[in-house]
Order: structure tokens, then sequence, then C-alpha cells
């Protein structure tokens, strides 16, 4: 595979600088080929870790992307591109017509159950959530004519794209944090801060501690969508939690993982939706890194995950009195509590880091 080989990364939906789509595709990718990144930024063009970043414009509204999307088409046909790797469901479109129109190889980065993903959003009506289903469904099979490779982020995507798939887990950079300073936080969760994902019940959780310790804090690291703002800050003023609870809102990944570093207890209380019981959550991943066990919901692939690393304790998500004492029972076994740290480093280090998923891309790019 020539060097000069050209790969062009485009999303219309996320950050220039998310995590799997930047810190880990384009920056491995770039390592040997030549790569492209086009995706919302608040700035014109920069050249990151071997990576050519094209901003497009950021939004604001999800009724904003059509213009980007109409962006990123024009920028695609006037370029002199070999592969286009997309990660947004709403680009599909784009990427069939990439594939006839401009013959390119076209490569789809499936991050989740997109029709569940749709099933779960409160703000549209169910018609609009059954039209949504049909129109992504049909674009999906018809996808399948045309593109010539799909990447999944987690084994169970396979169950509706069946072949001509590599699975690439989006598992953590191996990075150096300092994990010697003070624990100033006895509880953190990172990640979307939603009702599904658990804020509430983590409110309810630290409530119940509180009697027993009431100097525990939890630092909540993520962004709060506006549905929920209201209801998460009253509940928090109902149990009177201003001083136990510490909102971050969102950060990069390196500063967020500065407060895990920081942090006792990672929590990880996503309700049962199917969307969760199937798919790894990173954050385990980000908490093993940095040895800060953690409590999770009791799926069972995260059960197995358990099973095979011993790196935390499972909990029925809606009982909050088995969490609150999942937790107590942590923090007063240091034994314990030291057996989890340790396992967790070493499993990240052995089995679950991005190094081991960077010689799969490799692969199925050189493949093509």
């Amino acid at each position: 595979m020539q060097d000069n080989y050209k790969i062009f990364i485009g999303t219309s939906v996320h950050r220039w600088n998310d995590n799997r789509i930047f810190h880990k595709e384009a920056v491995s990718l770039a390592k040997k080929f030549n790569v492209e990144l086009h995706a919302p930024a608040d700035f014109d063009k920069k050249k990151i870790n071997g990576v050519n970043i094209i901003g497009l414009p950021k939004w604001e509204k999800e009724t904003e992307r059509k213009y980007i999307r109409k962006q990123l088409w024009y920028r695609l046909k006037n370029n002199n591109s070999d592969v286009f790797i997309f990660h947004d469901p709403e680009l599909i479109w784009i990427g069939i017509k990439a594939s006839i129109l401009l013959k390119l190889k076209v490569i789809y980065d499936i991050h989740e159950n997109t029709t569940q993903s749709i099933i779960r959003k409160i703000w549209l009506n169910p018609l609009s959530k059954l039209i949504a289903i049909i129109g992504y469904s049909f674009l999906q099979k018809i996808s399948k004519l045309f593109f010539h490779h799909y990447i999944l982020a987690e084994d169970s995507y396979s169950s509706f794209i069946k072949r001509n798939y590599t699975v690439i887990h989006n598992y953590p950079l191996k990075m150096d944090y300092d994990q010697e300073g003070n624990k100033e936080f006895d509880l953190v969760y990172v990640g979307d801060i939603t009702e599904d994902r658990g804020a509430l019940i983590m409110v309810k959780v630290l409530s119940i501690l509180r009697k027993k310790l009431p100097h525990i804090n939890l630092a909540l690291i993520g962004k709060v969508p506006p549905y929920l703002k209201d209801d998460l800050s009253n509940k928090i003023m109902e149990y009177r939690l201003e001083k136990n609870i510490k909102l971050f809102g969102y950060m990069n990944y390196y500063e967020a993982m500065q407060i895990v570093c920081k942090s006792k207890i990672g929590l990880c209380l996503l309700k049962p939706i199917k969307n969760y019981i199937d798919s790894y959550p990173t954050k385990l991943f980000d908490y093993m890194q940095v040895g800060v066990p953690y409590i999770c919901s009791n799926f069972p692939l995260y059960e197995k995950l358990l099973d095979e690393c011993d790196t935390g304790i499972s909990v029925d998500p809606l009982d909050v009195k088995g969490i609150a004492n999942a937790i107590i029972s942590l923090l007063n076994n240091q034994d314990r509590y030291n057996h989890l740290s340790k396992n967790g480093i070493i499993a990240l280090n052995k089995d679950y880091n991005w190094s081991t998923q960077e010689k799969e891309l490799y692969n199925l790019v050189q493949s093509i």
C-alpha cells in the first residue's frame, strides 16, 4: 500500500476531536496513509499528529446539520480521495452517492444500534420515530449493495450487519496519567448525563449514602441535555446534595481522565435498555486504565467482563439500596479495592487497549 493512499474521514455530528474518530482512527491511519478529517470545528484547517483536519461549521440544532452535509458532499466531490470513511447514520445517502458517482471505496463505522437509539429519543413523537426507523432501515439495507466494508464498534452489531464487517472495539488509548495524587472524589461518572444512563439513580444513591457518610461526594463529567437540567437540579436540591455533587460539564478526554484519576470508584449504572445491554460502555475501560474499580449494571455482557478480569462489582441498576450497599462495602474493604484496582490496570494493558484494535484497522485498509 502506497503512502500517498488518501483517506477522507467525514462526520457531520461529532466534534473534530472526538475520541474514536480523531484520537484513535484518524491518528492511527495517518501513521501509514494520507488522512483528511472533515468534522465540525471552530477553525478552518489544522494538522495535528499527521492528520489534516478541515473544519466544518459547528451546529447547535439538528436541523442545522443539513447544511453541513451539503458542504461535506461538495468537498468529497472535489477531493481526490481513495477511501471515504464516515461515522453518522445521516451520512449513509452520501456514502451511497460516493460509491456510485465517485467510485470511492466506502466504509461505514457504526458506533451504535441506531434503531434502538431512535426509539429512545424522547423529543420525537411515535410517528416521527416510525418514519425515521423505516427510512434508516431502508438506507442501511440498500447500503449493503454499495459499501465496501463496515466497521462495528461492538460484536452485537453483527446481528444487523452480517457480512463485510470488521469489529474494532472502542478500547481506550494507553496514556500516562498521574495516579498518585489524592483522591478528591469518592465516586465519579464520565459520559453523557441522561436519565437512561442513570443520572437520577446516582442522585438517589448519593442521598442514601449521605446518611451514613455525610461528606461523600460525586463528580459528574459530561453533557446534561436540556430536557434533564431542571429535573436534575431539582433532585439535587430536594436531597440537599449541592455540596456533595459537582457537575463538571463536558470536558475533553484527557481532562476528564484527570478527574477520574482523583476518584475512588467509577459508576456505570445504565438502565436495562437493549442499546446498553448488548454494548460495552467505554467508561468501564477508562476506569480500568487508571485503576479505578467500578460499580456497574448487572448485564450479562458486563458480568462476562467481570468474570474475565475481576475489576468491579455488578449490581441491579434499579436497586438503589443495593447499589449504596455495594459502594459502602467496597469503600470499607481496602484489600478488595486494591485487588480490583490492580486487575483493571493489568487487563487494560494486556487486552483492552486501542493498540490491539489498531492492528485490525491497518489490516482492513490494507486489504482494500
